[in-house]
């Protein structure tokens, strides 16, 4: 009679939430072994818990303890079925990681986009399964006061479950152990990045040497998640995105296959402006660009319009309190009234009014970032007919359109920068490249891109140019090949090689500006080649 009455309260505090889980994946997602595994870990971390009540002497302590543990785990369950239903995917450190580094605008703006109704059906039914247990708490937890144990034998299962659960990696899918390890292990990193920053601007690089003369201005743009596909100046795409670009298009260097080491922001520039790399990922600890040019004796600049912290410093943002003088002008609270990236240039001006012989300027863009329609002026919403898609909802109608208008915001104020350089009449050039690449319904039901997860080509591939002075010219024997297939993590090489720094940790073979290019394997998430990937599917 006991067990009977032990079985009802097992199922209704842990049983229930677990079939609802997988029950919801099974319908609206594909149901692949991981996700056995994590249905595997999931029935033997609810076990280790009701294992764990019975070593614990006193109903005062026991029911706290249940109580808590019976929302933790209904909470670890729902976040989980969340993730894996937006990305296709089960939560991982890399996940945590990025919620650390993201603001309350980012995550909002996410939510709006990709928060349907089928999601808050989830949530209504965990939260009311939660209030539900919550009143007839007596009830269920009578059974547990009730059933005696040998105490000895729960912990000797309770060491066997953990190591089942250790040894089998069935671990790395439990929801609190993720987020206990993952702050952690941020933690430890962020220490690591103490080598640059406000810490250390000039990092440790060897025999660095720059011998050009006269007056020099280099502006190195980088975008946000701006796709090559919608980027009209590559004559890829049926809108006019880019139509001021396109009228230059002659003065450019426009690089057709360029990908992003990583589908988001810190992974991506955490390489492109650092020496890290797929082949040393760990070198990025070793110095950035900015140092490099700091020892250069260049004045650097790094202005951004991202916010500059998530929870704490963000590894991007370390590495732009790296320069001589840093800006961060995007310091509002939400989305409806974050700057627009033109606040970008009217910084660029005043800093250009300060006699320097020799200035780098790094522009951190918002770029094209969800959310779309806030990256534009209400009076530039151009395209308002239906775009070209598979994807017939007008869910997707607005959303692509919204993302073109930006594209189109992002051509004006790139042009404009790259006249008011040509005015500055120096040495000059202006880079561009975005972060990573963004997915909006043209391959998937999707719009943004993943954390390296539920990857598509258009998260991967990215624009990016090249415009150069004519005194820039007459100085420097430029021999490109824009067909060369590149990869961002190099970009720390190219930056350097094309402004003519050298030191002992340059390696002109990695920089898409120089002849002695030489192409490697683009390797993405750890083993995949990511050109033999895509073009065989």
């Amino acid at each position: 009679m006991k067990i009977i009455k032990y079985k009802r309260p097992l199922f209704y505090l842990f049983l229930f939430p677990i079939i609802l889980a997988f029950s919801f994946e099974s319908v609206f997602k594909s149901i692949t072994l991981p996700r056995f595994f994590n249905l595997t870990e999931n029935l033997l971390f609810a076990i280790l818990i009701v294992l764990f009540s019975f070593l614990i002497t006193g109903i005062k302590y026991k029911k706290l303890f249940l109580t808590a543990s019976v929302i933790v785990f209904n909470l670890c369950l729902l976040f989980e079925t969340l993730y894996y239903y937006l990305f296709d995917n089960f939560l991982s450190a890399s996940a945590i990681f990025v919620v650390l580094e993201s603001n309350s605008n980012e995550i909002k703006e996410f939510l709006s986009v990709h928060f349907d109704r089928y999601a808050l059906i989830l949530v209504t039914v965990f939260f009311l399964n939660i209030i539900y247990i919550s009143f007839k708490k007596r009830k269920y937890f009578n059974a547990f006061f009730e059933f005696s144990v040998n105490r000895f034998l729960i912990f000797e299962l309770l060491l066997m479950l953990y190591f089942v659960l250790k040894l089998t990696t069935l671990i790395v899918y439990n929801v609190p152990y993720i987020l206990i390890k993952a702050p952690v292990s941020y933690y430890q990193e962020m220490k690591k990045f103490k080598n640059y920053g406000k810490e250390n601007k000039i990092g440790n690089f060897t025999n660095v040497k720059h011998n050009t003369k006269g007056k020099e201005l280099y502006v190195i743009v980088l975008g946000e998640s701006t796709s090559k596909r919608h980027f009209n100046l590559y004559n890829n795409y049926y809108r006019e995105t880019t139509p001021l670009l396109n009228s230059i298009k002659d003065d450019l260097f426009v690089f057709n296959n360029v990908i992003s080491a990583h589908t988001y922001t810190i992974g991506a520039l955490s390489k492109a402006l650092t020496l890290g790399n797929y082949e040393n990922p760990e070198a990025k600890y070793n110095g950035t660009i900015i140092q490099l040019f700091n020892q250069a004796n260049f004045q650097t600049y790094w202005i951004s319009n991202q916010r500059p912290v998530g929870m704490m410093d963000t590894h991007i943002t370390k590495i732009g309190l790296g320069a001589g003088k840093s800006f961060f002008l995007n310091t509002k609270h939400t989305s409806e009234n974050t700057n627009l990236d033109d606040e970008l240039i009217k910084k660029m001006r005043e800093i250009l009014l300060i006699k320097e012989d020799k200035k780098i300027i790094f522009l951190h863009m918002l770029g094209t970032h969800l959310s779309y329609k806030n990256r534009f002026p209400a009076n530039q919403n151009y395209f308002k007919d239906m775009p070209k898609t598979k994807f017939n909802t007008e869910k997707a109608y607005k959303i692509i359109n919204d993302y073109d208008n930006a594209i189109r915001y992002n051509d004006k104020l790139l042009k404009q920068i790259i006249d008011i350089i040509k005015a500055e009449n120096k040495t000059s050039y202006v880079l561009y490249f975005s972060d990573h690449g963004q997915e909006v319904f043209d391959d998937i039901d999707f719009s943004g891109h993943t954390i390296d997860e539920k990857i598509t080509k258009s998260m991967y591939e990215i624009p990016m140019f090249l415009w150069v002075s004519d005194k820039y010219k007459s100085k420097n024997n430029l021999k490109i090949n824009i067909d060369n297939k590149y990869m961002t993590d190099d970009m720390f090489h190219s930056i350097a090689d094309i402004s003519n720094v050298t030191s002992d940790q340059i390696d002109s073979t990695r920089s898409i500006f120089n002849e002695k290019f030489k192409e490697r394997k683009r390797i993405i998430k750890d083993t995949i080649d990511f050109d033999f990937f895509f073009n065989r599917h």
